[in-house]
């Protein structure tokens, strides 16, 4: 018990001098381009509906979903993992804020069904009983894993510039603690609650 304090009193050290006004910045812009997409898809809903239908499938095609739209909790957690750590480790590469398309991707992805579900006329309070109950989980933690790519992304760029800034190596390990500790936590609970109670919850409001 003691050496876990110690791990998240360290991780939260980190969290408020270095990481915390990146992960300020990337929720701005996530919540941003959900809006912008949002709107989009009610300019263009033809298009935005074929997207959305391209992405249904694609969940079939992962294994997240079976051919009957239901959620199966390790094929998404294993999925939702993936993609965390690949947002993270993007930032591996230098300059090129490669983190940022993950939460463009995601956030586009939101507004879109936000407008899919008004064309056909569903009220958005149903779309978000069906994304809330795990995206107050989920969507921190994606903002997380994109914030700590950015990050990353920062200290390999000083490092190639040579600025003065802490090690890439001593970056990656407190990522990598975030990771651990805060993020994997955070989907799984996600999946547990995606793959068993929002379900319940969005047949129960239809």
């Amino acid at each position: 018990m003691h050496k876990l304090k110690q791990i998240y009193g360290n991780t939260a050290a980190f969290y408020r001098q270095d990481l915390g006004s990146v992960v300020f910045t990337a929720g701005w812009a996530f919540a941003g381009i959900i809006v912008l997409s949002f709107a989009g898809s009610l300019l263009f809903p033809e298009q935005a509906d074929g997207i959305v239908e391209k992405f249904a499938q694609m969940l079939q095609q992962i294994g997240a979903s079976d051919s009957s739209g239901n959620i199966q909790f390790f094929a998404l957690l294993l999925n939702n993992l993936s993609a965390m750590v690949m947002a993270t480790v993007y930032g591996l590469l230098p300059f090129i804020r490669l983190p940022a398309l993950t939460l463009g991707v995601n956030g586009a992805t939101l507004g879109l069904f936000a407008g899919y579900y008004v064309h056909q006329g569903i009220p958005l309070w149903k779309y978000l009983v069906g994304i809330l109950p795990h995206g107050i989980f989920e969507i921190p933690a994606l903002i997380l894993s994109a914030a700590l790519g950015l990050y990353l992304c920062g200290a390999v760029s000083d490092a190639l510039l040579k600025k003065p800034s802490g090690s890439v190596r001593a970056a990656m390990g407190q990522c990598g603690q975030i990771l651990l500790w805060w993020v994997l936590p955070l989907i799984a609970v996600a999946a547990v609650i995606e793959t068993y109670v929002t379900p319940a919850l969005f047949q129960a409001v239809l």
